[in-house]
This record gives C-alpha cells, structure tokens and sequence, in this order.
C-alpha cells in the first residue's frame, strides 16, 4: 500500500479485513474497507481492496465503481487494472482489453501478455496473436500454443497455423488432434502429400478403435482432387490392418473404380471378405460391387470360402442377394438360399422381407401377412414393410382399419412415394370412400416415372365408383397397354 497504509486509525479495519477474506468472509471484510474509508476516502489502495471484496460477492458495478475510484487516484495501480479488466471482460470486451493492456505496460511480464492476449482475442486478434507468438518463442507451453493456434485459424491465418502446429507437433509428437488437424488443412490446401503424412503420424500414437475413426475421417475428407496415389497408399495402410471396419474397404474400393483400378479395389474387398469382424451390411455392399465386376461365380465362391471359415449368419442372405441381384441360379436354388436364411436368422427384418415378398408373389398371402407383422414387430419404422402389408390387406379386405394406419404409417416416412400413396388410395377405396381415395391415387400416377398398369387400373376402377366412365376407360386402356396379360380388362373397355 501506499501512505494509508500506517495510518494507525485505519490499520485495525486493513487487519480485520485482511483476516475476514483469508477465512472466507468477504462480506464482513468489505464492511471494514467501507469504515476505513470513512476514515480516509483518499486512499487509493483501500478503493482497490474494497473493489476486490464487490468482485468476490459478484456485485460487478461496485467492484468497477471502487476501482475507477482508486485510478483515478492513482494510475499507477496493477491491481486497479486487473479487477477492471475482470468486470468488464462480460459487459464491454473493448474496455476489458484497454484495462487489460494497462496492466501489461504496468508489468511487462509473460503471464500479462498472455492475460491481456486472452482479453484482445475478441477486440484485436492480430494484437492477441502477436503477444501469444511472443510468448511461446520464450515460453512453448503446450496450452498457450493451442490458443495461439485457434487464434490464428479463426482469424484464418493458416499459414502460421499449419507452422505452430507442425512445431508443437514436433515438441509433442503424441498429440493425436494436432496431428489429424494438420492433415486437415493440409487437404484445404490440396497438400495430399502432407495430409497423408500428418494421418500416418496420428495413427501411431492411438489404439485400434480409435485408427478406425481416423481413417473414417480421413475418407470423409477424400473426393475428386484425390491423388490417385494417395488413394493407393490408403489401400495399401488399410491391407496391413485387420481390425479397421470394413465399411472403410468398401468407401475406398469405390474411389479406386472411379479411378479405373478395379484390381485394387477387388484386392481391398477381398480383404474385406477375409476380416472377421465383416457386417452383414458391408457384406451386401461388397456383394454389390464385386458382384458388377466379377460376376456371381467369383462372388459366390468367395461367399462359400466365408462360410466354411465363420458361418456367419447373412451368408445365405447374400447369397440369396447375389442370385437375384446377377442371376445365375435356378429358381430352387434361391429359394434354398432363402430357407437357410430363414433357418440361420429368422429375425432379421432383410431376410423377412424377401421371404414376405416371395410369399406374396406365390399367392401365399397368409404367409405373408405373418412375415411382414413379424417384420413390424422387429422394425417398426420399417415403411416398406407397412406399405406391402396395408396392401395385402386391403386386396384381402381384412383389417381395413388397421391397414389404413399402417398405409398412414408409410406415407408419414415419404409421402412423395407412389407405391405408398396407391397403397393408402386404395384401402381408402376398399373402405368405400371413393371421394377421398382419388387425390392420393392420381398422384400417384402422376409422381410414377414408369408404365404402372396396377396404378392406372386403380385410378381406373376409382373413376368407375364415381361414376367417371370416360375417365374410367381411359386408365384401363392404358393399364391393358402396359401389360397385356390383364385380358379381364377387354371385358370392362368393351
């Protein structure tokens, strides 16, 4: 303190104060400033103590009002400066900077540069920069240069960004974020070449799930500018590892056809095949693939090999996939496939569903209407599955009511779809209600691209109920058009 200090009038209230704030009273402490102050209202110092007990109470316009008090007694005060700069670091970031600045030239020290950088960061970014770049060349602390370095992105100078990060990197060649936000940038500036090494540098310091992520990242990031070579060494890093997922095989082996390299696409997805830890998703996607480039003979093989070696439950669902998808099996042959989908793996909703659908097409509706509840029942959000079984029943003319909800049900997922929206016209029709039935099965002819002769036939048989013939005939005559096996339909144009 300054005079006041000894003035022995006021140095029982100072003591009393002092003690109070050690023990965590500042409330007490501040009504001792207040009755030195009664004493000496000149005393800078007290202003400054009294203004620190406003800042601890949280009672910011007193704590400003006692500290401008006390500079404006004396200018020269540093912690006049500081509690300012606290209080107004909410209210007003300009003034916080200016008070913070003035404790810098009054302390010119490495810890109020970086206090009055902190303050700048939203006033003067350059100036904030520039007193953090001071710092860390005498002072390299890891956290202030991640500040330094978030300082300089925002204010999008990746330039001495890329530059702090690749020498905090060098510093602290374990900080894995640093790393892959180096390979980020890097990819912005179409450096492919850093970018890859900047991932590699990361993938050395985490473990399994973690390079996983990485890599998946790292894929988000790849897209046309990708140098061939950079897709190729990516191949090759994802060749070596054998716990990575294998949805990363799949994304790349899609990039590598793009660029006419189909032997290491197949490469990767073999790999894929031979993994573990393959999914009946990625499996399917795989089949998908290889299936355009190889044929089914290949891909079946590679299916069987898989099965020798896991027995994985969605073998025989891709299997059966495969044979649909390219052909090259018997009609008994899928249906084995699809028995033994069913017998592996009776719950999953995939192999439901192509067994509804096969019930369906083979006049066996019971059967179907079991498969797709059991669908429903596993999958509730399953659109597709609602859809065909509301149209099951209402060809039947069972639970209209309960159709009505399931086709609601679909049309609610995507109600631009014509499929849906003939489904929900048509159980509307079944009920009778042609009226309303009308407008979903019109748009559904309209939002069709193909020939649809069961859509035109319902809008036909809807202009019928409403007493409609021209209109009626119109849509049988094109229904009979696009499938000529609906001979019954001569019969009504007649």
């Amino acid at each position: 303190m300054g005079d006041c200090r000894y003035r022995t009038e006021i140095a029982q209230h100072v003591v009393r104060a002092a003690a109070y704030r050690t023990a965590g009273y500042p409330t007490r402490a501040q009504t001792e400033y207040v009755q030195a102050l009664a004493v000496d209202s000149t005393c800078a110092d007290l202003w400054v103590l009294l203004a620190q007990c406003h800042q601890e109470l949280g009672q910011v316009d007193s704590s400003i009002a006692a500290a401008e008090r006390a500079l404006s007694l004396d200018s020269s005060l540093l912690e006049a400066y500081n509690v300012l700069a606290d209080a107004y670091a909410l209210r007003s970031p300009t003034r916080a900077a200016y008070f913070a600045l003035g404790a810098l030239r009054l302390q010119p020290t490495l810890s109020a540069q970086i206090r009055a950088a902190y303050f700048l960061r939203a006033v003067d970014t350059a100036q904030a920069i520039s007193l953090l770049q001071d710092v860390v060349r005498v002072l390299p602390v890891e956290e202030i240069a991640d500040d330094l370095v978030e300082l300089c992105l925002n204010y999008r100078d990746t330039t001495q960004a890329i530059a702090l990060m690749r020498r905090l990197l060098f510093e602290f060649p374990d900080r894995v974020e640093l790393a892959l936000k180096l390979a980020s940038l890097s990819v912005q500036r179409q450096q492919w070449d850093s970018a890859w090494i900047f991932l590699r540098a990361a993938t050395y310091h985490m473990e399994a799930a973690d390079v996983s992520t990485a890599v998946g990242r790292w894929l988000d990031l790849v897209d046309g500018s990708t140098p061939t070579g950079i897709l190729l060494e990516t191949a090759r890093f994802l060749l070596q590892c054998n716990d990575l997922s294998c949805s990363h095989a799949i994304v790349l082996a899609q990039y590598l056809v793009s660029r006419n390299r189909p032997v290491d696409a197949r490469q990767l997805l073999v790999h894929a095949f031979r993994l573990r830890q393959l999914q009946r998703n990625e499996a399917l996607a795989a089949v998908e693939l290889l299936g355009e480039w190889e044929g089914p003979v290949a891909v079946r093989a590679l299916l069987m090999t898989r099965d020798s070696t896991y027995g994985d439950r969605w073998v025989p669902l891709a299997l059966y996939y495969l044979a649909r998808r390219f052909g090259g099996a018997q009609p008994a042959e899928l249906n084995a496939y699809l028995d033994k989908a069913l017998t592996r793996d009776s719950t999953d909703p995939a192999v439901l569903f192509y067994a509804a659908y096969r019930a369906d097409s083979l006049g066996q509706r019971s059967r179907a209407i079991q498969l797709y509840e059991r669908i429903l029942f596993y999958d509730p959000a399953n659109a597709t599955a609602a859809n065909n079984l509301a149209y099951i029943l209402a060809e039947t003319g069972e639970r209209l009511s309960f159709a009505l909800e399931l086709a609601e049900r679909a049309l609610a997922a995507d109600s631009t779809n014509p499929s849906f929206l003939d489904t929900y016209g048509w159980v509307l029709f079944r009920q009778g209600r042609y009226g309303e039935s009308l407008p979903y099965l019109e748009r559904a002819v309209s939002l069709h691209t193909g020939q649809s002769a069961t859509l035109f036939e319902h809008l036909g048989d809807n202009y019928d109920r409403l007493g409609n013939t021209e209109k009626a005939r119109l849509w049988w005559r094109r229904a009979y058009e696009a499938d000529p096996q609906r001979r019954y339909l001569l019969d009504r144009l007649r």
